[in-house]
């Protein structure tokens, strides 16, 4: 901390934004202000709850390390918006493959680092708790500190049926209980933290964004250009099926042919005025209209909901969806269907879904609105500007 200080990259400390909050995040390092934001509700049940200090502790000790790489994580988010609009200014085609997996891989040496360091703030402490505690006995007790630690460990039963706890596979501790920053250590977390918890997703849907920002941009600089050709090599990035945004193709090598899809459990089609979305039609990318991100999130409810659920029924649910806390990362593409005359939508996270019947959708221009207004809430909102949000299951941003 007084080395981010020192540094003048760490300048204040400030409560989470609550709709941050309410969708899982648990804390940020704001480049903007140089500030690092924390969850209020759990830092007031920290004193009595040795369980939330400890899950603070490493929160702390990963934006710690993030206000600490300032400097590095901007270079890196300023390049790969560098490339991404070159790429799109340039010549047919435009394909952002590349750029997109060296942001990630980059994000992944980064993130992974960080982890590490919260962990060995959280493990610092839990050895001072415990100085005589065996290697056995203080991965008991590292496990037990905080729900954040278990996706580090092995859980298993001895002779007498007594459970044990070990690292997983490739991730070493050391006698204080402490991970040291090594190649082996570094790709380890990068498995258990960032690949487990969907960072690639992550960083994924926020530079498709963006690329797709540029080719607007890019268009609108000079309207008489050929349309280009736009890519992404998906499995190259390991990310099979990953949403593009409209426009896009995904160039994987020897794409199977859809799965035929089964016959739509029936549902009402109210009636609604004979235009098209402004999610699906392309003649509606304007600088106000719905961003990339919608648009995505859009296509992914639209392809797995019954073909009588009308498109402003569909913007409904995503506009309910994001209300509660379900951003487009955050969805569970196997929870979402149609029953019972509802939408649903759930949420890798259980107890995050949302239910919302067609009949009470408003038209398409209101749903549009609502969505524009919820956006711009969002941009605006005291954490939003960070570049690194730190959300329940370890994950951050």
């Amino acid at each position: 901390m007084l080395t981010a200080i020192g540094d003048g990259n760490l300048d204040r400390f400030k409560a989470l934004d609550p709709a941050l909050r309410a969708r899982g995040v648990m804390g940020g390092f704001d480049s903007s202000d140089d500030s690092i934001a924390l969850p209020m509700d759990v830092l007031q049940a920290s004193g009595a709850d040795p369980q939330k200090a400890n899950t603070l502790r490493m929160v702390f000790g990963h934006e710690i390390e993030h206000s600490i790489n300032k400097t590095d994580i901007a270079r890196n988010a300023d390049a790969s918006k560098q490339e991404i609009a070159r790429i799109a200014g340039g010549p047919s085609p435009h394909d952002y493959t590349a750029i997109l997996k060296s942001h990630n891989d980059s994000a992944r040496l980064r993130e992974s680092n960080d982890q590490i360091a919260g962990f060995n703030v959280l493990a610092a402490h839990v050895r001072r708790e415990n100085p005589d505690a065996t290697p056995e006995q203080l991965y008991a007790k590292l496990y037990a500190s905080s729900d954040q630690m278990r996706q580090y460990f092995d859980v298993g039963l001895d002779a007498d049926g007594k459970r044990t706890y070990a690292p997983k596979a490739g991730l070493t501790i050391g006698a204080n209980g402490q991970i040291a920053v090594n190649a082996d250590n570094v790709e380890a977390m990068g498995k258990y933290f960032y690949d487990q918890n969907r960072y690639p997703e992550v960083y994924t849907h926020r530079n498709l964004g963006q690329a797709y920002r540029a080719e607007l941009d890019a268009a609108r600089a000079d309207p008489s250009r050929p349309t280009p050709e736009v890519r992404v090599d998906l499995q190259a990035l390991k990310l099979p099926g990953f949403p593009l945004p409209p426009g896009f193709s995904d160039s994987s090598p020897a794409l199977a042919p859809p799965v035929p899809r089964a016959p739509p459990e029936s549902a009402p089609r109210p009636a609604e005025p004979a235009t098209r979305s402004p999610f699906l039609d392309h003649s509606a990318q304007s600088p106000g209209s719905s961003g990339a991100e919608d648009r995505a999130y859009f296509q992914m409810l639209r392809e797995r909901l019954p073909e009588q659920v009308p498109d402003h029924a569909v913007a409904h649910a995503m506009l309910q969806a994001k209300r509660g806390g379900l951003e487009a990362d955050q969805v569970d593409p196997s929870k979402i269907g149609f029953s019972d005359g509802k939408i649903c939508v759930g949420g890798h996270t259980p107890g995050f879904h949302v239910a919302v019947d067609p009949k009470q959708a408003p038209p398409m221009e209101q749903v549009q609105r609502e969505l524009q207004t919820l956006s711009a809430a969002q941009l605006d909102g005291p954490a939003a500007a960070s570049e690194e949000l730190h959300s329940q299951g370890s994950r951050s941003r």
